[in-house]
């Protein structure tokens, strides 16, 4: 039940919106007016096309979270997010719903959409307002807590079915009719290809890379979700794959309207290359407990050093480099190489297995 004090912050927070011009500009601002009603980490707006209900490549906006991440989740995790796959969005019943309505917090937390792409904004816990305008559903914000934050609360969901009438002529973005590819503007590489290697669509990063690592890929390597990382001229990228979802908008590259008709007949994959830190982040966030051949050996793996290329390159043994990262893990309390890259690059995902 709402009290006297959340109906007065709900009242200041409705003449803040009519007072406030609209556009994306004021994104960030609104986020923070909402606040101290909701108490979020981050953020964001997913932008839908409201005749045929998909999700819009432009338009996106973000609050304390990494953009880049949208591309990822456009590209396949909007087909694993419990409000899409359920089809809660085009539900008419309820305009608020939680992550947590779908799916217990034990098994979440132990869920690969947990562990590949929420803990890259970071979340656990959000909440879903759908944003209507003229009658329309537009889209949704999206409103993320950690956990230690814990969970939304009935009170919480109560404000946001009061609220959400009131946000939808200030969140729509207007996006730029002349920007054809989404993912042109993006430092990214995006490749989708079909199981036999034949690219149906690539970004100009992606395009580059590609012609370097193509001898590298198979088949197999398509169908495995694990990681890995390349040296390449533009610098240290990490390499995943996955299945390409289907959740987006049809107003895309040529190249994608393909992967969509051709959805039905052969399963198709994205490549993603995300561009990692080349160096260790603020030699004080180590604290001095890394000595300097240490760190230099936490440097190439930053690049994307394998251990015999690390010791080639130092002028050591594999062995040594394997010493050195064992005593990198230790004092930094890490598990693997790649919680290493998360703890220096400030990047999050899935474990890599060193080959």
């Amino acid at each position: 039940m709402l009290t006297h004090k959340d109906v007065s912050e709900i009242l200041d927070f409705i003449a803040f919106l009519k007072e406030t011009e609209k556009g994306s500009s004021i994104f960030s601002r609104l986020c923070r007016e909402l606040q101290p009603l909701f108490g979020f980490s981050s953020a964001g707006f997913i932008p839908f096309d409201p005749k045929n209900q998909t999700i819009l490549t432009s338009g996106y906006l973000a609050y304390n979270c990494n953009e880049q991440v949208f591309l990822q989740y456009i590209l396949h995790y909007s087909s694993e997010d419990p409000f899409i796959s359920t089809g809660w969005y085009k539900d008419n019943r309820s305009n608020v719903a939680l992550l947590s309505d779908f799916i217990p917090e034990e098994t979440l937390i132990h869920s690969r959409f947990a562990k590949e792409f929420l803990s890259q904004v970071p979340m656990l816990y959000c909440m879903r307002i759908k944003i209507y305008s003229q009658g329309e559903f537009r889209g949704l914000l999206s409103l993320h807590r950690t956990k230690e934050l814990g969970d939304y609360t009935a009170r919480e969901t109560s404000i946001s079915e009061i609220l959400f009438p009131y946000l939808g002529q200030f969140l729509l973005p207007n996006p730029d009719p002349k920007e054809k590819d989404p993912f042109s503007v993006t430092d990214h590489g995006v490749i989708i290809m079909t199981e036999n290697q034949q690219v149906l669509y690539s970004n100009e990063i992606g395009s580059r890379i590609y012609r370097e690592i193509q001898d590298e890929l198979s088949g197999d390597l398509l169908k495995k979700q694990t990681p890995f990382f390349l040296q390449t001229p533009k610098g240290p990228f990490r390499l995943r794959t996955f299945p390409l979802g289907f959740h987006i908008s049809v107003s895309l590259p040529e190249g994608i309207q393909k992967c969509r008709r051709r959805e039905d007949k052969e399963k198709l994959h994205v490549l993603f290359l995300e561009p990692l830190s080349t160096e260790p982040a603020a030699p004080g966030k180590v604290g001095g407990l890394l000595s300097p051949k240490q760190l230099e050996v936490s440097r190439k793996v930053l690049q994307g050093y394998s251990n015999k290329r690390i010791a080639e390159t130092l002028g050591i043994t594999e062995q040594t480099v394997k010493d050195h990262l064992h005593a990198i893990f230790e004092k930094l309390r890490l598990k693997n190489r790649w919680e290493l890259i998360v703890f220096f690059g400030g990047k999050t995902g899935e474990n890599r297995q060193e080959g």
